[in-house]
């Protein structure tokens, strides 16, 4: 209790932004100082993933011959695509992504549902911290790689793989490309983190406006409507509007039917802004996951940092995938709860306009709120098991033929 007194309405939304703010990739929508902001975004992007990319990109034309060279670098070449194409996204698409936003907060005003809204900004920022720790143990294991090496004597060896047009084995150019490989993708993994749980940050606010939702359904009472008529309760200029506590079970209704529709047009519209690049982290996942267990499987030497960062860094990936497809099926459990909620509510004291209302809202509940990546794959428990699944089959594939 203590803790859902503390916490503010929707923090989870604001730890997110604040990271992405903070790095240079949400511009201010009106500021005097926007082209400077604007350069601090080209520098900040061309730091953080541009170098990586082309040096990434360079590598697999470079040692074309080599596979298992080529392998061993392209599960951090498909993270930096998709987490550049998804910076892009966000960029080209901040005004709708800050509606969103304003949406969210106008609706976290809700003096009498303070409690739903902390209980889910907890379970928002519950997921970013476990989302969170399992890529800083990732980022931190590759930046020790090369100061292990130095301590055990082993030859220099970068962080990750990448060709650059220079010799990278001795000092300082070796110190330098470490460096920036090491603090490139410790800003690259907190940006990335902070992007994907703003998505599902938004898919979390539309669930506890389901649970809110369910509640007010649950709530209506029809042994009032007599009170109310009877007074006919009218402000100084005369309106028909009524304190929420005193309205008729038709006015509820009908303020339930306004705010169903409000959180299908907000789920609609993460579904619009972010579904297709979600395809594309899946694809991109299952991809990265099976090739990061062959690389295991092919390890010669156990480096125990080496090892730990590759299963951490698998491990953040399932996750990466789990926290869309949990949330989508949370979503979906939530929006059939409906049903449930407008039959055990007091409909038979109601009048039968009311009945025939409520009867509406019912088969409206039937069809779920569904989100889904590209419009192809549902963002359920199910899908992600379907996608752990792929990635054992075509790691089974590759591992049988090397065999």
């Amino acid at each position: 209790m203590t803790r859902e007194r503390d916490i503010v309405p929707n923090f989870h939304l604001r730890v997110s932004l604040s990271i992405i703010r903070f790095l240079g990739m949400w511009l201010p929508l009106s500021s005097n100082y926007w082209a400077l902001f604007l350069v601090y975004t080209v520098c900040s992007f061309i730091f953080i993933l541009g170098i990586l990319l082309a040096v990434e990109i360079a590598n697999v034309f470079v040692y074309w011959p080599d596979l298992s060279r080529i392998i061993a670098g392209v599960p951090i070449l498909m993270t930096n695509c998709v987490h550049a194409s998804k910076t892009i996204i966000v960029l080209h698409r901040q005004k709708r992504i800050q509606a969103l936003l304003d949406t969210a907060n106008s609706l976290s005003r809700d003096e009498l549902h303070q409690d739903l809204l902390r209980e889910y900004t907890w379970k928002g920022l519950f997921h970013h911290a476990v989302y969170q720790s399992f890529g800083a143990v990732a980022v931190f294991c590759w930046g020790f790689t090369p100061i292990s090496d130095l301590i055990a004597g082993r030859s220099r060896q970068l962080p990750m793989e990448g060709w650059y047009p220079y010799n990278t084995t001795t000092s300082p150019a070796f110190e330098i490309t470490a460096a920036h490989q090491g603090i490139a993708i410790s800003i690259a993994c907190f940006h990335n983190v902070a992007m994907d749980t703003l998505i599902t940050g938004l898919i979390t606010v539309a669930c506890c406006q389901l649970a809110i939702l369910e509640r007010n359904i649950l709530s209506i009472d029809n042994e009032k409507i007599v009170c109310v008529v009877q007074n006919d309760i009218q402000d100084d200029q005369g309106n028909s509007d009524v304190p929420e506590g005193t309205l008729s079970p038709n006015q509820q209704l009908k303020r339930c039917a306004m705010h169903n529709n409000l959180i299908y047009n907000f789920t609609r519209e993460i579904q619009d802004i972010f579904g297709t690049i979600i395809f594309f982290q899946f694809l991109s996942n299952c991809l990265i996951i099976c090739l990061i267990a062959f690389n295991v499987s092919q390890m010669k030497v156990y480096i125990p940092e080496v090892l730990i960062g590759m299963l951490t860094y698998m491990c953040c990936m399932t996750y990466q995938i789990f926290i869309f497809c949990w949330h989508g099926n949370e979503l979906h459990l939530h929006s059939l709860r409906l049903a449930l909620a407008a039959y055990s509510s007091n409909w038979f004291a109601g009048t039968e306009g009311f009945k025939r209302s409520l009867q509406i809202v019912m088969v409206r509940s039937q069809r779920p709120l569904t989100m889904s990546a590209g419009n192809i794959m549902l963002l359920s428990l199910d899908t992600f098991v379907q996608i752990l699944r792929m990635s054992y089959s075509i790691f089974t594939v590759l591992q049988s033929s090397t065999e």
